[in-house]
């Protein structure tokens, strides 16, 4: 049996310390936990909420005559999309009565075609004295536009898509509504008749739309307070730093 010296025992002993430590650190010893962080948000779409306003407009006023025997006609064309509702009001005065205005009224009549080819009909005739008489005819689009919000990836596009269905319905721009204003002479009497040609009148057109607007959500916060990556939070063991920095040497 081979007889070791002190010094030779030592190493021995330390060298199985070096081993141990060593198999201790590897059993400890854990892999870098990965972290995954969310991806970045540049150039990722944004949210945009959306708000419709409610805008006039008008045309100007149109004074014409409706004979008796020729109605007046004509178009109306209006350049805007999302329309809410049309109005046309007539009025006029009776330029032929009899009997202190009480004898020979005119009844006129406003007719408007929609781009749908639907026909809207309103008679009313002359008030006694007065002579005034006036008629609206109300088209209605019935047009609800979405106010749910636009996902896109800046201001501009998001305004792109604003102006593209469902955002924006054209289906009453720039179409012709057909108007026809007709006159029926109240006076039964032969020249009385004879000398009233038809009646002067006045229509006005008004229309209402809806005009979008876009504004972008605020950003949500991450949870970190200052929406920066979280760090690392892995840290190396004890133990394999031990063995990482060559910790114990033989003497």
């Amino acid at each position: 049996m081979i007889s070791l010296k002190r010094n030779d025992k030592i190493i021995v002993i330390v060298a199985i310390i070096v081993i141990v430590v060593a198999a201790i650190g590897v059993a400890l010893y854990n892999q870098p936990k990965t972290i995954t962080l969310p991806p970045s948000t540049t150039g990722s779409s944004q949210s945009y909420n959306v708000s419709w306003i409610i805008r006039d407009g008008t045309f100007d006023k149109i004074s014409e005559f409706a004979g008796k025997k020729a109605p007046y006609t004509t178009g109306v064309i209006i350049p805007q999309a999302n329309m809410i509702s049309i109005t046309f009001n007539m009025s006029w005065v009776d330029d032929h009565t009899t009997f202190f205005g009480r004898l020979g009224l005119d009844t006129l009549t406003l007719e408007v075609t929609t781009p749908d080819g639907d026909i809207i009909t309103v008679s009313n005739t002359s008030a006694p004295i007065t002579k005034k008489g006036a008629v609206t005819v109300l088209l209605v689009s019935h047009i609800i536009p979405p106010v749910g919000p636009i996902k896109a990836d800046d201001y501009g596009a998001a305004q792109a898509q604003l102006n593209k269905k469902p955002y924006y319905d054209d289906s009453w721009m720039n179409r012709n509504l057909s108007v026809k204003v007709s006159v029926k002479i109240g006076e039964k009497r032969p020249i009385p008749r004879f000398l009233d040609k038809g009646n002067p009148f006045t229509l006005e057109v008004t229309y209402q739309y809806y005009q979008g607007v876009i504004k972008q959500e605020p950003m949500k916060p991450t949870g970190n307070g200052n929406d920066t990556p979280p760090p690392d939070p892995w840290e190396p063991p004890y133990m394999s730093m031990i063995i990482s920095t060559g910790c114990g040497k033989f003497v």
